[in-house]
């Protein structure tokens, strides 16, 4: 990963974009609800195509590309010769990503801490293409979004100002409170673990200075 310098318009422009991206990202969520993947393969796709060409394309690729400025080959820091080393750190950061899940969860829905609701399992489909759909979502959506713009973009400026650990761990706050909305306010584990994944997913960039593990993790996770 290329350490790029960020002048201050070009950091101004960003977390227009973030601020942007919170945005709408809950505005659809409100419209649409979160368990749309619960429902119909084709509700399912006509939303994630949604998502992902106002968010994916237009507010991160395009809006960081052309707007702001910046390429985004040298955040994400593809090296086909690293590939292998990446796709194994990405595996480990997705059986942290379980774990913490499950130190959070469990506990959570045994002492009945919240209503069931949060710390259920929503029943999704099982056919071959909601699986697919889902693959979609935390590779192409969930995935691209929030590691371009929270480890890419936020934890760079972060980073190049407070240092490798602050910034990291600010980066995740920032992207478990940029969840509001998305989540429901009552459903706190939520954004507990949002924050341990944060801090997950910075860590592996640090680790492999790319996007890619933690994009792999993020997208077996999401």
């Amino acid at each position: 990963m290329k350490k790029l310098i960020l002048s201050i318009e070009q950091v101004r422009k960003g977390l227009i974009l973030l601020v942007l991206f919170i945005v709408i990202r809950a505005m659809l969520a409100y419209i649409t609800g979160t368990n749309l993947l619960a429902t119909s393969d084709a509700n399912s796709a006509l939303f994630l195509l949604s998502a992902f060409l106002i968010l994916s394309v237009g507010v991160v690729y395009l809006g960081f590309s052309r707007w702001v400025g910046v390429n985004l080959n040298d955040w994400w820091g593809f090296d086909r010769s690293r590939l292998p080393g990446d796709i194994g750190w990405g595996l480990l950061g997705f059986i942290l990503l379980f774990v913490a899940s499950a130190a959070v969860m469990i506990p959570v829905a045994i002492l009945g801490l919240v209503p069931t609701d949060v710390t259920s399992v929503p029943g999704i489909q099982t056919s071959t293409s909601s699986f697919a759909l889902m693959l979609f979502f935390g590779f192409a959506i969930a995935g691209f979004q929030e590691e371009t713009i929270f480890r890419g973009f936020l934890q760079g400026v972060l980073s190049e100002r407070l240092s490798a650990w602050p910034g990291n761990f600010l980066q995740a706050a920032i992207f478990s409170i940029a969840h509001i909305g998305y989540y429901p306010l009552d459903a706190w584990p939520l954004f507990v673990l949002a924050f341990i994944s944060g801090i997950i997913f910075g860590w592996l960039r640090m680790k492999r200075q790319s996007l890619v593990s933690p994009w792999i993790a993020h997208g077996l996770f999401g």
